[in-house]
């Protein structure tokens, strides 16, 4: 059964916050463009966004609150009344700050607050159902569709290569090409504990180890985190095979790889690198595998993450900043998120 859909816009979402702030104002300086009036341009403008400003910056913050406190699992004219309502508040309360407690033009701030609450809301909501699951499944098969066949075949060569010098490593990778494949067959939407997500990248490089030996090295630098921060299933792993597939894959010599997670704040810091090898497939190769990673970002975090590529001392440094995600499914019992789509 799927989840009730939560209209209240979040606040604290970077991406809501940005279109927010540009929508407003841009219609402010329409308004003021259609109004030439008797003063300059610039002093009306200033004059109003002393108003306009505080109130956007105060209905975000209320939002964002709001959603915190489980007000988005209300029916959606509740939902839709509390977003309306918050501007409009605002907007009373700051129109008689303005006026030093005057009544003058506080009822019409009060007004004009409610119209801008709920056509921002409505957009927002529009938004997100642009977003809707049946769009989001279609997307994110397309994303997950590039993973498998990749994947499987480099699984299945690294078995296949050590399968009879030595059944017993064999039958020890087949274990964890198992549990490789169940994360790979399953749904990249869903969020679930960095323990877990570390321990698949664990098994894909011993996986590795056993097919390529003591030329690849792998260094894990795994930080002080929230103990129930999520990520999204199957993001790093594809990270990890990158780094060996063009690294030690195409190096005679030792490779280290470097695989270090931090939390700043309510982010999560993840640095990958590995050194740049000499063939011309390097940047290609790369390149495909995160314009896959920064779609899924995209679909999951809208602006809240990034993905930041670049190449120092011979090496490609991959930096990934994540929110902190630490809420768990209420079904099932498995770690889950809101991955339902941008600014939900």
């Amino acid at each position: 059964m799927s989840e009730a859909r939560v209209l209240i816009p979040d606040g604290c979402n970077a991406g809501i916050v940005l279109r927010a702030a540009l929508g407003v104002n841009a219609v402010l300086c329409a308004v003021l463009l259609a109004d030439p009036g008797a003063r300059g341009y610039s002093e009306r403008f200033l004059e109003s966004a002393a108003l306009v400003e505080p109130v956007t910056l105060v209905s975000l913050l209320s939002w964002c609150m709001l959603r915190r406190i489980g007000a988005g699992r209300q029916k959606a004219w509740t939902q839709r009344a509390l977003a309306w309502s918050v501007p409009a508040v605002a907007s009373l309360v700051m129109g008689r700050w303005v006026a030093q407690g005057g009544a003058s033009g506080t009822g019409l701030a009060a007004f004009l607050g409610l119209c801008g609450g709920a056509a921002l809301q409505h957009y927002l909501e529009l938004r997100d159902r642009a977003f809707s699951p049946a769009i989001d499944e279609a997307k994110f098969q397309a994303l997950q569709s590039r993973i498998r066949p990749h994947f499987l075949f480099n699984s299945l060569n690294a078995v296949l290569a050590v399968i009879r010098e030595d059944p017993r490593r064999a039958e020890a990778m087949l274990e964890n090409v198992a549990e490789l494949f169940r994360a790979v067959m399953g749904d990249v939407r869903r969020l679930v504990p960095l323990a877990q997500e570390l321990a698949l990248c664990r098994a894909y490089v011993e996986i590795e180890q056993t097919r390529l030996g003591e030329r690849l090295q792998v260094v894990w630098d795994i930080g002080a985190v929230h103990p129930r921060a999520c990520v999204p299933q199957l993001l790093l792993q594809p990270l990890v095979e990158n780094a060996v597939r063009y690294g030690a894959e195409r190096s005679a010599e030792r490779c280290d790889i470097v695989v270090r997670v931090r939390q700043v704040g309510f982010k999560l810091e993840i640095f990958i690198s590995n050194p740049v090898a000499r063939e011309p497939l390097q940047r290609e190769g790369n390149q495909i595998g995160l314009e896959n990673i920064r779609g899924r970002l995209a679909l999951i975090y809208d602006l809240e993450a990034s993905l930041q590529v670049t190449k120092r001392r011979g090496r490609f440094e991959i930096t990934m900043l994540l929110p902190v995600e630490a809420r768990l499914a209420r079904a099932g019992g498995g770690a889950q998120g809101d991955a339902a789509g941008p600014g939900r």
